[in-house]
């Protein structure tokens, strides 16, 4: 039979035990309904959001017009993907409640304009090609520094499949011998720390200290009570009457 005191230990252990685990549940929960939409985040669907708007018309009608064959592979390509990353980009735009444009920016009508004036099929290739080029080489590096730096899983899920699709069509534009290195942009580098994007705020540091004192204490609540445990057991019978 175990004695009254050991009892007490483990009843003692389990509370312990038990107020850890809801205080991590709570401290969990707090944090996945904290997740702010910053201005940047917004950015991102948006982004998403103009370049499936005049991205998707330039792969069809690459898909129609084109001169070579692999261009028009390519442009079924990045249709089909920009079509299913719309879908995506739309559906979380609703959950997080951004506002949507409904038509490409200026700049991106001109370059739509561009390829419909384009006077051979050969040149249309050629305006395809570097045009989708230019555009995916910047909304790569916008999304990636996004990416890193957002505090919203749903913003940090979307970005990464985003990303992905984005690097997959510039594999596919460089894959038709068109795109022209030398007339691309020089690369800048974010002027933003990358340690910025481990900051924490007040709430952050609080929880992990309450944790941390918590963890501390029962760690040592329970080294003592194995301690004791075992000097009590290496004690005789008649030395626990003395």
């Amino acid at each position: 039979m175990r004695s009254v005191s050991e009892r007490l230990r483990a009843a003692a252990v389990l509370l312990v035990l038990l107020v850890l685990g809801q205080f991590a549940l709570a401290a969990i929960a707090g944090a996945q309904q904290a997740q702010p939409v910053t201005s940047t985040d917004e950015t991102l669907i948006v982004k998403v959001r103009l370049a499936g708007l005049w991205e998707m018309p330039a792969g069809n009608w690459a898909r129609t017009r084109g001169a070579s064959p692999r261009v028009k592979e390519v442009g079924m390509s990045i249709m089909v993907d920009h079509g299913r990353l719309d879908v995506q980009d739309r559906a979380l735009a609703a959950e997080l409640g951004i506002g949507l444009p409904d038509r490409p920016t200026a700049e991106q009508q001109g370059w739509l304009d561009e390829m419909q004036n384009a006077r051979t099929p050969a040149e249309f290739d050629r305006i395809f090609v570097n045009r989708l080029r230019a555009a995916h080489g910047v909304i790569f590096s916008a999304i990636a520094q996004i990416r890193a730096g957002t505090r919203n899983d749903r913003i940090r899920a979307f970005a990464t499949t985003a990303n992905q699709a984005v690097l997959r069509h510039i594999t596919l534009l460089e894959s038709t011998g068109l795109a022209e290195f030398d007339a691309l942009p020089q690369p800048q580098l974010s002027s933003v720390p990358a340690s910025a994007a481990l900051d924490l705020k007040a709430t952050d540091i609080i929880t992990v200290v309450v944790l941390a004192l918590l963890l501390g204490g029962a760690t040592v609540l329970l080294l003592w009570l194995i301690r004791n445990s075992r000097t009590r057991l290496k004690l005789r019978p008649g030395e626990l009457n003395e």
